[in-house]
């Protein structure tokens, strides 16, 4: 078969595509140096612009996450954590917006702490973490965070006003003794001197204006508390 003749339209097409592209084998940016003015543009929003969007987000967003894990979130002026149920919730959500509008600033009056789930865990997490400034329990319940360590020695947390106010309300309990720490069978809890932990709440009047309310409750201030002072004026509040 005698072989086909190409016309020369088709022999300068196919010249044409066995010829190397101009910029064949360089960057991208190097063709963009080489590109006069007019087409850089284009050839930026085609080449450019879309990784450079992507790059700008990813950007923003890794900055967003590291400032916002570095800047602790605002705490409120009060954290109080009210266990087992010694008010009810509706009734220490009352609590918090009343004490809140006192201050003029945010608290957070939080009742759930069920000691028979995991309340006792999150209590622990929370004081470890300098969350939490007063506790309000159950007798019985308060006796047994007392124990543990949990509480400032009122008698010297409180000020000289409140001690010779509420001193029929102070009550003594066992604290926790660390001395036979190195004993790994041997627990320190309750086992310390008996001190004011706790103020009984019965004769608390803002306290027990709520019908939920446990008049036998005991408070005391968190001992590794950061607001103190707000503290004792939510006890003076209670006691009003």
């Amino acid at each position: 078969m005698a072989a086909m003749k190409l016309t020369d339209e088709q022999r300068q097409a196919v010249d044409a595509l066995s010829v190397a592209p101009e910029h064949a084998g360089e960057s991208k940016l190097t063709v963009f140096r080489s590109l006069p003015a007019r087409a850089k543009l284009t050839y930026f929003r085609e080449h450019f612009l879309v990784p450079l969007l992507a790059a700008i987000i990813v950007i923003a967003l890794a900055t967003f996450m590291i400032v916002k894990a570095a800047t602790p979130a605002t705490r409120p002026k009060l954290y109080a954590a009210v266990i087992d149920s010694a008010i009810t919730t509706t009734e220490a959500q009352q609590l918090q917006k009343d004490f809140s509008a006192k201050l003029g600033q945010s608290v957070n009056i939080d009742s759930y702490f069920d000691t028979s789930k995991d309340g006792l865990d999150k209590l622990q997490t929370m004081l470890s973490s300098k969350q939490i400034d007063v506790i309000i329990a159950p007798q019985s319940k308060f006796k047994q965070l007392a124990g543990y360590g949990y509480f400032r020695n009122l008698a010297t947390s409180l000020n000289t006003t409140q001690r010779n106010s509420l001193k029929n309300d102070l009550v003594r309990l066992n604290g926790y003794d660390d001395a036979d720490d190195d004993d790994p069978d041997v627990s320190g809890s309750g086992k310390g001197a008996a001190k004011p932990y706790g103020l009984s709440l019965a004769q608390a009047k803002t306290w027990n204006s709520f019908d939920g309310a446990d008049s036998k409750a005991l408070i005391g201030i968190a001992a590794n508390t950061q607001n103190a002072g707000t503290a004792r004026e939510f006890i003076d509040w209670l006691y009003r």
